[in-house]
């Protein structure tokens, strides 16, 4: 099965995980739900539309920077008219003085993960079409979370899985001690008979946006010595464009 190398890297980013109405939190690392979105912009395609298709990729995450969960406190409809702030799930307004939704939003801060897909080839070859060139706007999680370097890295891979040991890593080269190993989540076994390290509820499940199932994940830390750790910003990318010309020669 084909692929495709992607990077997700950006200021803020936000994989939404079980959220308890006014406390909105985020998974370490991008959810299959919030990947298939993302694709699902790029190729146009409207809320509600039928992504079958996409649930036939799998993806192999590489930790490249875990980043740092901040949370953001917000206030909606604090100061308005009771008839301009937040309804309820009846559509009616809220008493006075309770106009006010207080919410907590966790996001990932200074976060970076290359991740291979894989899957039919018909189907990653109209997904890395599409992120070429996008119709609505790429986002990490939310739509506040934008991206500060470009998504597709590779389409057309061979095998992407394998080129995740060797592609720069995009995080500053340690000074001191050691070498710091790199984490990888899986979303099928990666050792025959392997027991899953945990759960993730990021299925879409039952028509409705906001139904979700759990699946396995797998978690591994791994030496990479063929992939250096290439430092940041314009630094990575000049190490990923020699690692290019080195692949294409």
């Amino acid at each position: 099965m084909s692929g495709l190398l992607l990077h997700l890297s950006g200021p803020v980013q936000s994989w939404g995980s079980e959220a308890e109405f006014e406390v909105r939190t985020t998974y370490r690392w991008p959810t299959r739900s919030a990947l298939a979105g993302l694709f699902a912009c790029a190729l146009g395609r409207p809320r509600g539309s039928d992504n079958r298709d996409l649930e036939e990729l799998r993806y192999t995450i590489r930790v490249d920077r875990p980043g740092q969960r901040e949370m953001d406190f917000h206030t909606v409809g604090g100061g308005y008219p009771r008839h301009l702030t937040p309804p309820t799930a009846e559509g009616k307004f809220r008493k006075a003085g309770e106009g006010t939704i207080l919410t907590q939003r966790w996001y990932l801060t200074d976060a970076a993960f290359t991740v291979a897909v894989t899957g039919p080839a018909a189907v990653t070859e109209m997904v890395g079409k599409a992120l070429r060139r996008p119709v609505f706007s790429l986002y990490l999680g939310r739509r506040s979370c934008t991206p500060d370097t470009p998504i597709l890295l590779f389409d057309q891979v061979v095998d992407a899985v394998a080129d995740l040991d060797r592609l720069p890593v995009h995080r500053a080269t340690s000074r001191r001690g050691p070498r710091q190993a790199v984490t990888f989540i899986y979303d099928t076994a990666p050792e025959p008979g392997a027991l899953p390290d945990g759960e993730v509820r990021d299925i879409p499940a039952g028509g409705t946006r906001s139904a979700f199932s759990r699946r396995p994940m797998w978690e591994r830390q791994r030496e990479l010595p063929g992939a250096p750790d290439s430092g940041l910003g314009t630094q990575w990318i000049n190490a990923l464009t020699a690692y290019r010309q080195e692949v294409t020669a």
